[in-house]
Formats: structure tokens, sequence, C-alpha cells
């Protein structure tokens, strides 16, 4: 079937953008990861695709988007899946009763309003007592140097205003940086937890024990937390994790390569034509005769 149609705002299969594919790709690694068997709700659900990610190892899944054309399409794309159901609603309006869920997914949600707090009572009140939010949210203070004119976001969260919207609702919180390093790597913030994953960086005349940041490629663009009422096993549930983005620049760069290749055969047939060569030779007869006419 075709592709929902992009606007800018939701990620859809029909796009090739390497951060963005790759990133979020990553992150509903993770979203697999914590839902096995579970019964879960990705609020903005989009067109779908992670939603049906969950849904292989999930019980139950529902996706949950705003946008009405958004819905029917995952409906009909995904319908061969039963344990998926797509409805309409809002972050403030979460269309399920209270306590039903175990797991609740929203990545780039947040920050395409500005009702937080009931955004967060309202995924509260649909978890059950010892349910898990994993959230994700861009970066305020660096995301306008990748982003700058997105009109979608309307209000974005430093990692500071971040973590203090989910502690005012959650007991127990561990946060995470996402940032791209050709594949997508998200690793705890809090450098005192310990973990067996370590990061090197350097050259030459040094290594270091840390990632160094470039000018725009790995700055650490997204915030991800994974929060409950009940303690967390952080290690146990995210730990640190590389989701591998060479396939998908490959791909990528196949696509490119098809569609080059496309555009020069193109060429060739309009170059090789009657038509052009007719045209070409009528175009040189005319310059000639104006170089005459100004002598």
């Amino acid at each position: 079937m075709e592709n929902l149609e992009w606007t800018g705002e939701r990620l859809t299969t029909g796009v090739e953008s390497v951060h963005g594919v790759i990133e979020h790709l990553h992150r509903y690694a993770l979203a697999q990861k914590i839902t096995k068997n579970k019964i879960v709700l990705d609020i903005a659900s989009g067109e779908g695709y992670g939603s049906f990610l969950i849904s292989k190892n999930a019980q139950k899944v529902y996706g949950v988007d705003i946008d009405s054309n958004s819905i029917n399409h995952s409906k009909k794309k995904y319908s061969a899946s039963k344990n998926l159901e797509f409805i309409v609603g809002s972050t403030d309006n979460i269309p399920l009763t209270d306590n039903s869920v175990d797991v609740v997914i929203s990545f780039e949600t947040i920050e395409h309003h500005d009702k937080h707090d009931l955004m967060m009572k309202e995924i509260k009140r649909v978890l059950k007592k010892d349910g898990v939010l994993l959230i994700s949210s861009p970066e305020k203070s660096i995301y306008k140097e990748r982003d700058p004119d997105n009109i979608f976001h309307i209000k974005e969260l430093t990692i500071v205003e971040f973590e203090n919207l989910l502690k005012k609702y959650f007991n127990y919180s561990h946060f995470y940086n996402q940032r791209f390093v050709i594949g997508s790597l998200i690793h705890l913030v809090d450098t005192k937890i310990q973990s067996e994953f370590n990061l090197f960086d350097g050259n030459y005349t040094g290594i270091i024990n840390d990632l160094k940041e470039e000018n725009f490629y790995n700055k650490s663009y997204f915030n991800l937390a994974i929060c409950s009422s009940e303690l967390i096993n952080v290690q146990q549930e995210i730990g640190y994790s590389l989701f591998n983005g060479v396939k998908v620049v490959i791909d990528e760069s196949n696509a490119i390569s098809t569609a080059l290749k496309s555009a020069n055969s193109q060429i060739e047939k309009i170059l090789n034509s009657k038509s052009y060569r007719l045209g070409n030779f009528i175009f040189k007869r005319i310059n000639f005769l104006r170089k005459i006419w100004k002598k």
C-alpha cells in the first residue's frame, strides 16, 4: 500500500533519513526489550510502524494518535497483527481505562504540545501500579542546531526540565542521552551508575574513556527516560545499547545510486532523442547567425 504522506512531523516508512530512521528504530528496539508479553500503549503512534514492531513480542499493543488519517492508515497497513489496535486519542485524553497497561511508550511526543502535566497525569492514570514509562524528548539547548525551523515543536525541554517533570510523577527515573555514531548510542546520563559498557575516543596522541562531541553529528540531541513508581533494575531493563546503522546507510546509499542511474539514463535518452538533436542543431545555427550579425 502507499506510504503515509510525509508532512515533516511524523517519521514514516517511506522516509529515508539516516539520522531519523536509525534513532527511531533504536528507541523501538529498547521498547521491544521491555514489552515482552506486556499490555502496551504507544502514545502518538503516527504511521504505526513502531506499534507494529512492539506487537511482535507484546501481549497487546494500543497505538493512539490524535491524527485520524494516521490511525486509518495504520489500521489498513497493519491489519494482519491481531494483538494490535489503533485508536484516535490525545496525550491529555487517552481512550483507555484506568490501570490498564503495563508499559507506556512515548517517543518524540511531548515537544509537540505544552500540556505536559496533563499528559503525565493521563499516563499515570492508565498505567498499572508497577507500570513503566519509556519516553524520549529532543534536547532543547541544542536541538535547533539540527532542525532550526521545526514548526511542529511547541515546547521542547532541557534535560533538567525533563528530569523535573518526570520526577514529579514517578518515584524512580533513570535518564539517558541518545547520539548518532553511524548508528545510534543510548547511554546513562548518570555516570556514577556502573556499567560494563565503555565509551572510548581519541587518536594516536591519546585515548580517553569518553566520547568527544563533534560539531554536528554525534551531539546528544535526544534525552530518554525510563520511569516507574516501583523500583527499576536499570541494567536489566535498559543498560547501554548500540543500534547498528550500517544497513540503513547502505540502503540509503543504494537508493541514491539507483536514483542517479535512473536520472542519468533519462538524460541519456533525452540527449539521444531526435527532438533534442534537432533542437540542438537549430540552437547552434541561431548562435552562429547571431555571431555573424554582430560582426
